[in-house]
């Protein structure tokens, strides 16, 4: 497929059936946290809340009872782990970043067992960045592990109550995306040890692994600046699939460039703690719509909704913009690059697909 091809398909709007119970519940689970915040005069704890909130969004909803309950399991697994470990790493300069190289490394190699892993491995190294640049913004690091969880947990809990009230039961159940649901643990185990004596089996932890430590170098080379963002881009960006210039890392890289720029528009100047609670309500409504129907503007408002959560309610500076906006364009060039010389290298062979 052609750059223009691309293009097309990423400015391309389907018309999906809009799911007011995943709407509502990703509303409520980001404006309540913050607003409670808020009004008690806790503005950056509702916040952290709200971090927990996102990132637990949509768990929690599909297929029966016991789906719902083993998602909300997974999500929790790494929710605590990765924060954890945010926590851990967090405020030990270039150890820092060291940590990240390390701790998503072997999360991305270990992902290849099975596609559950997979997906649990790839929301670790989300979390986990995005986790240490709360830390990073200052507060007790243990009253944000503890504020992401009960923010997480909150979330979820919505999700399932309205989840089971208005959607049918097996709504949307995720087994058929799963072909080695049925597959015993020696079987995977052996799948996945066979893998790793090819190039496929490290195909994502070599694309992952240098782009997250250039990010790591270059917040060294100027620690003056917001560049932990670079970080989080990549986290974002680096799929476990791979394709060259994927539909789908051109929609996250655009998307995630007009994110920051509309923070300007709409976080240029300090919003009382209601109306925080209300654009991060919005937003995360508004981008559960914009999922199914164009990913480039579902990443527009999950950035622009990151960086908000990540604000601690104060005012975002013009130089802190430019800095996310650069970061972003970096992140992204250093995630494309490394897809077009893997699948060089491997001349388009993919690995375990998440």
């Amino acid at each position: 497929m052609g750059v223009k091809a691309h293009l097309g398909e990423s400015l391309h709007w389907t018309r999906e059936r809009p799911d007011v119970a995943a709407i509502l519940a990703a509303a409520l689970g980001m404006a309540v946290p913050v607003l409670l915040g808020a009004t008690s005069g806790h503005l950056q704890l509702g916040l952290a809340a709200g971090l927990g909130a996102l990132l637990a969004r949509g768990v929690g909803m599909r297929g029966g009872a016991r789906d719902k309950i083993g998602a909300l399991a997974k999500m929790f697994a790494a929710v605590m782990s990765a924060s954890a470990a945010a926590a851990l790493i967090a405020g030990h300069r270039g150890w820092t970043d060291v940590g990240i190289v390390a701790l998503a490394g072997l999360a991305a190699t270990i992902g290849g067992y099975s596609h559950p892993l997979a997906v649990a491995t790839g929301r670790f190294i989300v979390i986990l960045v995005i986790s240490l640049s709360t830390m990073e913004n200052g507060g007790p690091r243990a009253a944000i592990f503890a504020l992401l969880l009960s923010g997480a947990l909150w979330t979820s809990l919505v999700a399932f109550g309205l989840g089971s009230l208005l959607r049918p039961a097996g709504w949307s159940s995720d087994r058929a995306s799963e072909p080695d649901r049925t597959a015993s643990s020696a079987r995977k185990y052996r799948r996945w040890i066979a893998s790793l004596k090819t190039l496929a089996g490290w195909q994502f932890a070599l694309r992952l692994v240098p782009s997250l430590a250039a990010a790591g170098v270059l917040r060294a080379a100027w620690p003056d600046h917001h560049l932990l963002w670079i970080a989080v881009t990549v986290a974002i960006l680096c799929q476990r699939s791979l394709e060259p210039i994927p539909t789908r890392t051109m929609q996250r890289s655009v998307g995630a460039a007009v994110g920051v720029a509309a923070t300007a528009l709409l976080l240029g100047r300090l919003l009382p703690g209601w109306g925080l609670a209300l654009l991060a309500g919005a937003l995360a409504a508004f981008g559960s719509w914009l999922r199914a129907q164009n990913y480039l503007m579902y990443t527009a408002s999950m950035t622009l909704l990151i960086i908000l959560l990540l604000s601690a309610g104060a005012l975002i500076e013009v130089g802190t913009l430019i800095d996310r906006l650069l970061a972003t364009l970096i992140g992204a060039a250093l995630v494309l690059a490394a897809n077009m010389a893997v699948a060089k290298i491997s001349n388009h062979r993919v690995g375990y697909a998440s």
